[in-house]
């Protein structure tokens, strides 16, 4: 399999990448539905949901990050992945409702800030980092079961089923675990019909989750199924989103 990154380098040199995004803009402008705005009095949902309003390969999940959050009433959520601090927003937002602590950590240094004091931010390998969670929780003063887990960091296949074989034991017994970027496809699509341009296109995600819960899935299709004492469902668009409750936790609306 080709490089991705020598791949995207050739591709801006040559002036495709930038041909490809122009044609994707064109036709989102052409395509793109009218937005459907229901009705909310929840002010701190009403954030996320503007926040939302900004198409990224994430913004269609966001809202639900949010509700399945809420859902498990956390002490503690774990960020695997950050960037820019998409899905930060979000869990700070629960945060402050449920007077948690937030756990993000990258590999990589972030442009994140914010004024909670119940965020913190982790610069390692997630991997690495949740070898020694345990004691860092001690050190820190932070519940180390862990309620809501996000993971959105390489797509890679070895990476995501290390991270699956470190993190799962530090779940509660009411966890939910989101995974991001479940169906990576080139060309990504949105709920309104419009597409985005993804950096690889790889099932190393959902192939991780399959190798873990030994299964086929198609991460293509909208599905809801039990896995291992785990209601799993699977939204396809943006990129792909894969929410996991553990049997006995409260589902999502």
């Amino acid at each position: 399999m080709p490089d991705d990154s020598l791949l995207r380098r050739s591709l801006r040199r040559s002036g495709v990448l930038d041909w490809i995004r122009t044609a994707i803009d064109r036709y989102n402008r052409i395509y793109r539905s009218p937005p459907y705005d229901p009705p909310t009095d929840h002010r701190e949902f009403r954030a996320v949901r503007r926040h939302s309003q900004e198409p990224t390969d994430i913004s269609d999940h966001l809202e639900r990050l949010f509700v399945e959050a809420m859902q498990a009433s956390p002490d503690t959520i774990v960020e695997c992945g950050v960037r820019s601090g998409e899905s930060t927003f979000v869990f700070e937002r629960v945060a402050r409702l449920t007077d948690a602590d937030v756990v993000s950590v990258d590999i990589e240094a972030t442009s994140y800030t914010t004024d909670y004091d119940g965020w913190q931010f982790v610069n390692a390998d997630d991997v690495d980092f949740a070898a020694e969670f345990g004691s860092w929780c001690d050190e820190n003063d932070v519940d180390p079961a862990i309620d809501v887990l996000f993971v959105d960091t390489s797509h890679r296949y070895e990476h995501t089923l290390a991270e699956i074989e470190a993190w799962f034991p530090h779940l509660s017994e009411n966890a939910v675990v989101l995974f991001h970027d479940t169906n990576m496809q080139r060309f990504y699509r949105r709920k309104d019909r419009t597409r985005g341009l993804s950096p690889i296109a790889d099932r190393g995600v959902i192939r991780a989750i399959e190798d873990h819960f030994d299964c086929d899935l198609d991460e293509t299709e909208s599905f809801v199924t039990v896995l291992d004492d785990f209601v799993f469902e699977q939204y396809p668009y943006c990129s792909g989103l894969a929410v996991l409750r553990k049997l006995g936790s409260t589902a999502a609306p």
